[in-house]
């Protein structure tokens, strides 16, 4: 690295500005000229050498140490960019220079230099010492370029022609076939644009004459200039734009939350794991998993798993297990040695461009909540990156660590069959599911925040203790269903089923004999409804007026019971035939259950609520009736013995009974 001292005719960069030292006092002060515009401003020494010690100085090679020699080579690059090779071949040079000049001033002559030559050979080991010419040559690019050791370094990159060599008929008919054939959306290989090539070539070639002729340029120089492009432009023809903005994206801090619950993200994903059901001992299929997690902490706070998909109904119910304490725990789960203390308010709800999350009916509920929505760009998963790695997690270090897990990728299963292992039912599921959250990864050390999610979530309450709803009871109004139905004499009707009471008597009285009413009604329970009074908005409790049939239905299974009675009646329903239809459909989900077709099997889990979070489950009291303390064995099959599950590390989960060996 080249060296300076300050005096007259130094060049510097003084904070961005170009000077030049004009004048140095004897009593230290030092006066510089400015390049752009001829100021003079008056320093010292010592403020100089205190700026160059805070990088704000820094010095410039001077244009009369250089005058008339335009040839000087490069020596801005360092040494260590260089490939190895090359610098120990420098590294070589400098100490021969150094044991010449230690010995004194620099003589050029054979009889002084070539003793010392030999001499410094003899102690670098080195078998094929340079001739005296060879480091003579040295010496003088070192002086040359103000005995900087930079010049020496042999500057391979600098030799060879430079730009194109063919043709330039032959260099646009080669840019032409690389626009149409290789930067399309086909993606065609590199032998497409030979062939290309070669034809238009040829073309060109039958009338020229023989002397003139386009030479054919080789398979390396066309396969050169291929390597050559520009790689995001290449990306962006041959797949498109979006993958050419992800693959070539750059990833700064990020969005960081200051307090918890500040900023929740929420998605849905299929869990890698077969669930089989308890009746039948046969697969129902793989589960939807909706998590919501706070940024912040990367602590789960709220999720809900069933077989319907991603809906607005799996949105919501898990909101409210997000919203409410999680105070079954220990009374369902007694194994679990911590708890879950995850609950409050959420201020702002990150999401994907899911039609679930464009509903209007999950704005509404937002809009309730106080809580602000966040929609992530199409195709930029990355913007919610926390709840995207977490459900990459539950997979791969929940789901595949269950016997009858499957992959991300169908192809990877090989030989595995993951229907035949499957042993796990759905609320053995939710007992290991509740496990591992709660006790493995919430008190792993996460390297993202450098400490546990549940520490981190800890030292958040304190900070910023989370909010709680008003009225609980108004929770399950929110987030149910909102349409409008108009009061008639017997009630109101919504999917084909008929509410009346005495309440809503009095507010057709008031309001008069055909009413239009905001109604609620909820997916998982259909035996009763809630009327928005038009005057103080409050909710008014509306049951069903058929609640033997009612009492316990969900809306799914009673559009299965509808759409069944149809078919009996001829669209002509009535009480009778639903109840006709109603048994029937227990029928039709019962053969569905013992399907050979999976897909048969799932959507009976569907309609029967597998995962549903009814209005006695855990999200309406604080133990859940699916989640009792003692796990039922899985039903007996021979094909598939029911292994040991895994333990989770140090936590031992309850493993089921052995199989009697009996067929399904």
């Amino acid at each position: 690295m080249q060296s300076y001292t300050f005096k007259v005719g130094a060049g510097l960069v003084v904070d961005g500005q170009r000077s030049q030292i004009v004048r140095m006092l004897g009593d230290g002060r030092v006066q510089l000229e400015s390049e752009s515009d001829g100021t003079l401003v008056m320093t010292n020494k010592e403020e100089l050498l205190q700026q160059y010690a805070q990088k704000r100085v820094q010095f410039i090679g001077s244009n009369s140490s250089t005058m008339g020699c335009s040839t000087l080579r490069s020596t801005s690059r360092a040494l260590h960019t260089f490939p190895q090779e090359i610098q120990n071949r420098a590294i070589r040079k400098k100490k021969y220079l150094d044991y010449v000049l230690g010995r004194g001033s620099f003589v050029s002559t054979m009889a002084v230099l070539e003793p010392m030559i030999t001499d410094c050979a003899r102690q670098l080991n080195d078998e094929h010492p340079p001739s005296v010419i060879t480091v003579w040559r040295w010496y003088k690019e070192f002086i040359r370029h103000q005995r900087d050791y930079r010049a020496i370094i042999d500057r391979q990159d600098l030799k060879g022609g430079k730009g194109s060599r063919l043709h330039p008929d032959v260099q646009e008919i080669l840019e032409d076939a690389i626009d149409t054939v290789y930067l399309t959306e086909e993606r065609n290989f590199g032998s497409e644009v030979e062939s290309k090539l070669r034809y238009c070539i040829d073309k060109k070639n039958e009338f020229r004459a023989d002397q003139e002729k386009l030479v054919m340029p080789s398979k390396a120089t066309l396969y050169r200039v291929l390597a050559s492009l520009d790689k995001y432009d290449e990306t962006h023809a041959r797949f498109g734009k979006n993958i050419a903005q992800m693959k070539f994206r750059t990833s700064r801090l990020g969005v960081r939350p200051k307090r918890i619950l500040e900023r929740v993200e929420i998605d849905h994903t299929p869990l890698d794991l077969f669930v089989i059901d308890e009746t039948t001992g046969l697969p129902q299929g793989r589960p939807t998993v909706t998590m919501a997690i706070d940024a912040k902490s990367k602590m789960p706070i709220g999720m809900h798993i069933g077989f319907a998909g991603a809906s607005i109904e799996a949105v919501f119910a898990c909101l409210r297990h997000a919203l409410v304490p999680k105070t079954y725990i220990k009374e369902a789960y007694p194994e679990i040695e911590h708890d879950w203390p995850c609950h409050g308010r959420i201020e702002t709800l990150v999401c994907d461009n899911g039609l679930e999350f464009h509903s209007a009916q999950l704005e509404r509920v937002a809009y309730e909540l106080g809580t602000q929505l966040q929609f992530c760009p199409k195709r930029q998963a990355y913007y919610k990156g926390s709840i995207e790695r977490f459900l990459k997690t539950l997979n791969y270090q929940f789901a595949r660590s269950l016997p009858g897990h499957s992959f991300a990728q169908w192809f990877h299963r090989e030989d595995y069959d993951p229907l035949k292992h499957a042993v796990i039912t759905f609320q053995q599921l939710m007992r290991y599911l509740h496990r591992w959250l709660i006790d493995i990864y919430a008190q792993k050390l996460h390297r993202g925040i450098n400490s546990s999610p549940y520490r981190k979530w800890s030292e958040g309450v304190k900070e910023t203790p989370p909010e709680l709803l008003s009225d609980l009871s108004r929770l399950d109004i929110t987030l149910g269903r909102t349409c409008e139905r108009t009061l008639f004499h017997y009630g109101i009707e919504v999917h084909c089923l008929r509410y009346n009471d005495k309440a809503l008597l009095a507010l057709r009285r008031q309001h008069g004999a055909t009413v239009k009413l905001e109604v609620r009604y909820y997916f998982d329970d259909i035996s009763v409804i809630h009327v928005i009074d038009p005057i103080t908005k409050e909710a008014i409790p509306v049951p069903a007026l058929d609640q033997e049939y009612a009492r316990g239905l969900s809306l799914e299974q009673h559009r299965l019971i509808c759409r069944r009675a149809r078919e009996i009646n001829d669209d002509a329903i009535d009480l009778s035939a639903l109840a006709r239809a109603k048994t029937e459909i227990r029928e039709i989900v019962k053969e569905l259950s013992f399907s050979k077709s999976q897909r048969k099997r799932q959507h009976a889990a569907k309609i029967q609520g597998v995962g549903q979070n009814k209005k006695s489950s855990f999200l309406s009291k604080s133990v859940p009736d699916d989640a009792i303390a003692t796990e039922p064995a899985p039903p007996p099959s021979a094909k598939t013995p029911v292994e040991a599950l895994p333990s989770f590390g140090a936590l031992s989960f309850p493993r089921p009974a052995k199989s009697s060996g009996a067929p399904l």
